[in-house]
């Protein structure tokens, strides 16, 4: 009997660990939709609403905020707009 009660025990303290892992994958940002730029709240929080950069900036005017770009250039929407390689 105490030798199941161990292993339930280790077996709880296994499964905390792996859940608790697999959440600081969750704080890697949001997902930015294709052709958005996003601004981030000093407070936290962001919002990647916005469809030009200067529209994130003129909201960002006055705040403590900050806006950003999607990391990876998003080669549709640069297609899309005429801006694309070849162009």
């Amino acid at each position: 009997m105490k030798m199941i009660s161990m292993t339930a025990i280790a077996a709880v303290i296994a499964l905390s660990i792996v859940a608790f892992g697999a959440t600081e994958t969750a704080k890697a940002g949001p997902i930015v939709p294709p052709g958005h730029d996003c601004l981030e709240y000093a407070e936290g929080g962001t919002d990647c609403s916005f469809t030009s950069y200067a529209q994130c900036e003129a909201t960002a005017s006055g705040l403590a905020a900050e806006c950003y770009a999607p990391a990876v250039r998003d080669d549709e929407h640069w297609r899309w707009q005429g801006r694309g390689v070849g162009q």
